[in-house]
């Protein structure tokens, strides 16, 4: 040490040459016991995921996912640590965990995976069936909505994900749900003879699910009310869509001589001088024409 007391150019870069060990030694000595513990939390997290200890493995990831984000598994960490919030059914806090982990490793290839957990978390936030509450379509369906849309926007961004079957399943759950609620609201407007109502409600649903709306049924049932609106000419252009996608059932079979009944009244109507075909009260849908869709329209919704 007595050859350091001089000062110097030499001097100090010896100086600052031993501490730079001495750190590295110490950084080394420091990280290695970090790692050590990092995978043994990682580990633990796992077999209390998998073995049901579900708490016991939510307080070992989040333990991890606080060490240095210079460890890999602090990534995996949060990650792991939504999954068992989710098994717990703490599902507002699993998806803002999921969120957190898409945020914070952007590129990551378990993102798919995150974004899709966050979806299924709204599915099971959904109301369920149960005996003591009415069925689910009568209840607030917002969450349904939600779920739909989440599930919808992750396979339009993660097309080739594993996991795209799954999410459309899910979708298809949630559009059930939502199905049966659109029906149960156009039934009550039917009747309560709310035609407007259920006008409305099946130009709704026939622009924002096609492919499940416009069948027979509904069809003939948006034809019934435009017959009690007096929209005669909206019937015709129904009657005519019926005829000629459903020749071979009772109903479309029948629709010429309806559409040829129709347009009698509504040539005595021009003489007795009656000047509109608009309902007195139209729908707020009444510029919505779905039966006005081509077949191929219908098949690309």
């Amino acid at each position: 040490m007595a050859a350091c007391v001089a000062t110097g150019p030499a001097c100090v870069r010896l100086l600052v040459g031993a501490c730079g060990a001495f750190a590295f030694a110490c950084s080394s000595q420091t990280a290695q016991p970090i790692a050590v513990e990092a995978e043994s939390l990682y580990q633990d997290g796992l077999e209390h995921l998998h073995g049901g200890g579900l708490l016991e493995a939510e307080q070992d990831f989040l333990k991890l996912s606080k060490l240095p984000s210079y460890l890999g598994l602090t990534a995996l960490a949060r990650l792991r640590l939504a999954d068992a919030q989710f098994h717990q059914r703490k599902f507002e806090e699993a998806i803002e965990t999921y969120h957190s982990f898409v945020q914070r490793h952007d590129g990551n290839e378990n993102v798919p995976y995150a974004l899709f957990m966050v979806a299924k978390a709204h599915v099971e936030m959904m109301p369920s069936d149960f005996w003591a509450l009415p069925p689910v379509h009568e209840l607030d369906l917002s969450s349904v909505q939600q779920a739909r849309k989440q599930l919808e926007r992750f396979v339009r961004q993660h097309p080739r994900s594993r996991y795209v079957t799954e999410a459309l399943l899910l979708r298809d759950r949630c559009l059930d749900v939502l199905d049966a609620h659109n029906h149960y609201v156009i039934e009550f407007y039917r009747d309560a003879g709310q035609w407007v109502g259920v006008v409305a409600r099946l130009h709704q649903a026939m622009q924002e699910h096609p492919a499940r709306t416009h069948t027979l049924d509904n069809y003939a049932l948006l034809a019934e009310a435009y017959e009690h609106l007096a929209w005669r000419q909206r019937a015709v252009d129904v009657w005519r869509v019926i005829g000629a996608r459903w020749p071979q059932t009772s109903v479309g079979s029948a629709a010429a001589a309806t559409v040829t009944q129709f347009e009698r009244e509504m040539a005595r109507a021009k003489a007795r001088g009656e000047a509109s075909e608009m309902p007195a009260e139209p729908p707020p849908t009444a510029e919505v024409k779905p039966e006005k869709l081509t077949d191929r329209e219908l098949e690309e919704g």
